[in-house]
């Protein structure tokens, strides 16, 4: 290769990297698209990523170049990410020179998000209620999650404006969540207040990157694994925290009632796995052509769990739904050529296990150890189960792309 093209190309994947990892690839996948990108590109590379870092070196042996790139946590942009993988393969095949390819990636990184903040705050709220009828609410239950799930949401924009304010932020939505289901509690007897703080701070569980954390383990990036996964359980411990924080104040100041009541009937669940779908798909910022497929990924999943359920039990029948959701994620990777997780991201959301973590935990805090690590113990068979059936999916169904 030309060294003034060699020094473009080398210039346009470092640029990729960063935009990979900022909208949340993780390590296995990130790995193996940048390798692909290098040697199409005739580039000589050697790479390795972590949550907060990433690592390369271009050319022989005897002539390394290396560069490390400090990263930080970015935000989920499936819109962002379809359009940065796009020009990947325009500039891998030449259809794009690298030079361009790194001022689109800026123009990229540059444009607004797909959503307006106001929508995506509001589907917060929706997520919440729908996670409400999951969870076997009250219409009551429901009303209350989807203002807490809002307000979060709202809490989310303020704590932006600074790195101190993003730092507590799982700490104050979650006692602010828990304060304020104690609080309606106290006049509303159809509220169940562990039930409604749990859907509210749904949006704030951890069970993707606790997912994602036990792939990459799976895939034997142990490195990256583990750190994602002590991340995933020091915002469950800050969340517990928080509840902790909050229930307390509330009980210092009225009687806190924790009554169940009737839950809504079973097909409300079907809707409610439609709506949580689409508002999860706005808060990743998919595109909307993107909408019918995660829809179809949500409810395959949803349908493939209860079956599996039915057959291998509460904890391994996740395996089934996981299953189907990867065959739908990559059959989409194959036939649009796009990335699989622009449907898998959203559907898994559905599946994952952060809940019960946070059961657990909060189990543990109140001395009930045995069904505490009982809890914990679950949700990591469950982590497991979903990624088991992801990799079982993509053994029967490869998605021919990396990402």
């Amino acid at each position: 290769m030309i060294p003034g093209r060699e020094a473009d190309a080398i210039e346009f994947v470092l640029a990729l990297g960063r935009a990979l990892h900022r909208y949340g690839t993780p390590a296995d996948r990130l790995e193996q698209a940048l390798g692909v990108v290098c040697k199409q590109m005739g580039l000589q590379a050697e790479i390795f990523t972590t949550p907060t870092t990433i690592i390369m070196s271009f050319g022989e042996p005897h002539e390394l170049r290396t560069r490390m790139q400090r990263m930080s946590g970015g935000d989920l942009d499936m819109d962002k990410l379809e359009k940065v993988d796009a020009l990947a393969d325009a500039v891998a095949y030449g259809a794009v020179s690298p030079s361009e390819g790194v001022d689109r990636l800026e123009a990229i990184l540059a444009e607004p998000r797909r959503y307006s903040k106001a929508l995506t705050t509001a589907m917060h709220g929706a997520s919440s209620a729908g996670m409400a009828v999951f969870f076997g609410g009250t219409l009551g239950d429901v009303i209350v999650a989807a203002g807490i799930g809002l307000a979060i949401g709202f809490l989310a924009l303020v704590a932006q404006r600074s790195t101190e304010q993003v730092r507590v932020f799982e700490l104050v939505g979650s006692a602010f969540a828990a304060f304020a289901a104690a609080i309606v509690s106290s006049f509303w007897g159809a509220v169940t207040p562990s039930l409604v703080t749990l859907a509210g701070i749904v949006v704030l569980l951890p069970g993707l990157s606790l997912t994602v954390a036990m792939t990459e383990l799976a895939t034997r990036n142990p490195m990256a694994g583990t750190a994602r996964l002590m991340t995933a359980v020091i915002v469950l411990l800050e969340l517990v925290v928080g509840v902790a924080l909050g229930e307390r104040a509330a009980t210092a100041l009225v009687a806190v009632q924790q009554t169940l009541g009737d839950p809504l009937p079973p097909w409300t669940q079907w809707i409610a796995l439609v709506g949580s779908a689409v508002a999860l798909a706005i808060v990743v910022q998919a595109s909307p052509r993107a909408f019918g497929w995660i829809i179809s990924a949500a409810v395959t999943a949803y349908a493939g769990s209860l079956a599996g359920t039915a057959w291998l039990g509460p904890e391994l029948g996740v395996v089934v739904g996981a299953f189907a959701l990867g065959v739908l994620g990559n059959a989409y990777a194959r036939v649009l050529h796009r990335p699989a997780q622009i449907v898998l991201v959203p559907a898994v959301l559905v599946l994952v296990p952060g809940s019960l973590g946070f059961r657990g935990l909060i189990s543990l805090l109140g001395h009930d150890t045995i069904t505490g690590v009982e809890t914990v113990f679950s949700m990591f068979i469950v982590a497991i189960g979903i990624v088991a059936g992801l990799l079982i999916s993509s053994a029967v169904v490869s998605p021919r792309r990396s990402l």
